[in-house]
This record gives C-alpha cells, sequence and structure tokens, in this order.
C-alpha cells in the first residue's frame, strides 16, 4: 500500500508541474490562504492596496473569506482537489513575483520558480508550542519518500516573516532550511494591538458585554488523536468566587468541547461580535496549553495572567511533540492539575510578562504590515 501511496503522490505533483506551465496574465502576489482567522487580518491591509494584482488560492474552510476580497478586483480560486487542476491557480502561482503563503502547501513542492520569485511563509502563529514540519511526530515516523516531498516544499520557501529570534531559530530547526532569509518585521496580525481605535472600541464593547468584573478566559488548542480535558468549571467558579467571571474559547475545530461547555450555565463562549483579540486585551487571566494564544495575549495584555494548564502534558508531548524548552519559558505557571491552577490565579508568581515577550514579540511593533507591502513594492 505504502508503495501505491508513493506513486500516486508523484504523480500528483508531476501534473502539477505539467499545468504549471500554463500560459497566465503574470501577477504581482498570490496569497495562498488557509488560516482565514489570522490571514483575514493581513488581507484587509493587502487587498484594498494591491487590487487586481493580488490572486488568492483558498482551502474550502477560507471560502467565504476569499469571496470578500472579490471587491477589490482581486480574482480567488480554490485549492480543493479536484478545483485546483481546472484553474489557472498553479500557473498562477508559479509565474508570480511574490508567493505569500500562511502554512504549508503540498502542491508547492511540484512547482519550479524562477530565481527571481520570492516565496514567503507567513505562517499562522505568533510563536510555536507544538512541534512541526520535520520535528513533527508524524514525520519523525514518515517513509524517506514522504520526508523528501515535505523537504521539497520546505525548500520553496525562499523568505520567513517572524516576531522573533525565538520564531527565527525554530523554523530552522523544524524545516532545516539553511538559505532562506528571515525578515523582522513582526507577525503580521498583531498589528491589530497596536492600533489605538481598534483598542478603545474592543474594550467598549467589551464593557457593555461583560461589565467590569475580573475575566477569566480559557483558550485551549484541538488535539486531533483523542479529546480535550475538560476543566472542572464548577469547582473552578466555586473556589474563585463571584469576584470573577468565566469564558471559554474552544479551537473552531473543536465540536466536542464546544458541546460540554454549552453544558455549563456559568461559562460564556457566545461572544457575539467580539473578536478572540478584543478578549485577548481585555481578560485579566489567560488559561491555555498548547495554543499559540498566549503569544498574543502577552503582546495585547502584558500585565496580564497567563497560566499554562496541561493535564495531558506526556501525553500530548507523545503523540504530537512539543518544543523542548516549552516548560522554561514560564517555569512557574506550568502546572498539570486543577488544584495549582487555582493555586496560580489566587498567587500569582509574575509581575507582568516582560520577559516573555522580550523572547516571543521582539519584533512585533506594530508596522509589520507595512514593512511587508513596503518590501514587496521594493522589489
Amino acid at each position: 500500500m505504502k508503495t501505491i501511496s508513493a506513486t500516486v503522490k508523484h504523480g500528483y505533483l508531476k501534473l502539477i508541474h505539467v499545468l504549471s506551465q500554463r500560459k497566465v496574465e503574470k501577477k504581482k502576489i498570490v496569497f495562498l490562504l488557509s488560516f482565514p482567522t489570522t490571514s483575514g487580518i493581513i488581507l484587509e491591509r493587502l487587498a484594498p492596496y494591491f487590487k487586481g494584482d493580488l490572486v488568492i488560492g483558498y482551502t474550502n474552510n477560507s471560502a467565504s473569506l476569499a469571496q470578500t476580497y472579490q471587491k477589490f478586483g482581486c480574482k480567488i480560486y480554490s485549492l480543493a482537489k479536484k478545483k485546483i487542476f481546472a484553474s489557472k491557480i498553479i500557473a498562477l502561482t508559479k509565474n508570480a513575483d511574490v508567493v505569500l503563503c500562511d502554512n504549508y502547501f503540498a502542491f508547492l513542492a511540484g512547482l519550479q520558480f524562477s530565481e527571481n520569485t520570492a516565496v514567503l511563509q507567513l505562517w499562522h502563529a505568533d510563536g510555536a508550542v507544538k512541534s512541526f514540519g520535520l520535528e513533527a511526530k508524524y514525520a519523525l515516523a514518515a517513509s524517506s519518500e514522504d520526508k523528501k516531498r515535505y523537504q521539497a516544499v520546505y525548500e520553496r520557501f525562499t523568505h520567513y516573516v517572524v516576531g522573533s529570534k525565538k520564531m527565527m531559530t525554530i523554523f530552522k530547526d523544524s524545516y532545516q532550511t539553511t538559505t532562506a532569509e528571515f525578515l523582522p518585521f513582526g507577525y503580521l496580525p498583531t498589528d491589530i494591538y497596536f492600533d489605538k481605535n481598534s483598542k478603545q472600541l474592543n474594550k467598549k464593547k467589551f464593557i457593555e458585554k461583560f461589565g467590569t468584573k475580573k475575566t477569566l478566559l480559557y483558550a485551549p488548542t484541538y488535539r486531533e488523536n483523542y479529546e480535550t480535558p475538560l476543566l472542572d468549571f464548577e469547582t473552578l467558579a466555586a473556589k474563585l468566587g463571584n469576584q470573577w467571571q468565566l469564558l471559554a474559547h474552544p479551537h473552531p475545530h473543536d465540536k466536542v468541547l464546544r458541546a460540554k461547555l454549552a453544558t455549563y450555565k456559568n461559562v460564556v463562549t457566545d461572544f457575539e461580535t467580539l473578536s478572540l483579540q478584543a478578549l485577548l486585551q481585555n481578560a485579566d487571566c489567560l488559561i491555555s496549553d498548547y495554543s499559540s494564544v498566549p503569544f498574543e495575549y502577552a503582546l495585547a495584555n502584558p500585565k496580564g495572567k497567563l497560566i499554562y494548564y496541561c493535564p495531558d502534558f506526556d501525553q500530548y508531548n507523545e503523540t504530537v511533540g512539543l518544543q523542548k524548552d516549552f516548560s522554561e519559558w514560564l517555569p512557574k505557571v506550568l502546572t498539570t492539575d486543577e488544584a495549582g491552577l487555582i493555586q496560580l490565579i489566587s498567587a500569582y508568581p509574575y509581575e507582568n510578562l516582560e520577559n516573555f515577550n522580550k523572547l516571543w514579540n521582539t519584533y512585533n511593533k506594530g508596522d509589520a504590515c507595512k514593512q511587508l507591502i513596503e518590501w514587496i513594492e521594493n522589489r
């Protein structure tokens, strides 16, 4: 079966290569979109600026977002397996001046770009707790043929946009890149945390809905291999008392956790028009685990309380993989049991998240999108 699978994948890339030779009108930018919640913030700046010079290739989960940019004259194309072969997106990507990627896209391995084409990995998170790329558990267990295909995609990236030296190191290790350049513009979606008008509006909307009571936000990552361990909100509410209100923001893919949270009357999961960024800005305490949310929380709320609640630490590390120094970033606030969690909320050991921000938000200054646009224009 492995031989058949390898043959099929090899044929797929051969077909991609053939289709990339189609003659198409050359476009300045192709944006490969798969994470609407993060890339939408970037495209809001790029689409009105580049308009018809911007083409968007989108995955199924990003279709509705991609459609909103047609009003600026942007052409959009599906990256779904069947549709990708019937459209121009492969050839448009191959012939673009700049290709922007928010993730790993397998079809890139079948493209041979010119030396003048810049392929930028923007990524979809400000930092990384989980192992990914060639360091991920699935990659370590993959066949040599699969690893070659993974590496072929990684080799297509000529540049990485990063928010910190720490993330630069992780990309080097995870993608084993030796020739790519790193652009220290900052993680583009974090520009929103430096927008005074946006911050004021978010605060106003938050107070209108939740008042000024202390707010605890629970935002765990999604477990693909097993269910997310459920936090005992009833005990938590009883221990913390009426001075705290409890909010939970499950991962969009975690329908099981969302259904369980709906059974708790004292936990809010409906935020109406409030974005996750607005919640992070106004939450007094964030409880998370292997998610990338904490990196943004530290930037949005540097005086807040950030706690890593990881009851399945060993299991997750074995099935998915974690960055080797994860437990060293904020060692005093990583706990595996609820008793420790409640103690940390009551007596938080850090005055602020300044050192965490120095590690992870080094280059995030609020002008990342501006720097990217200028870089593209000056090429």
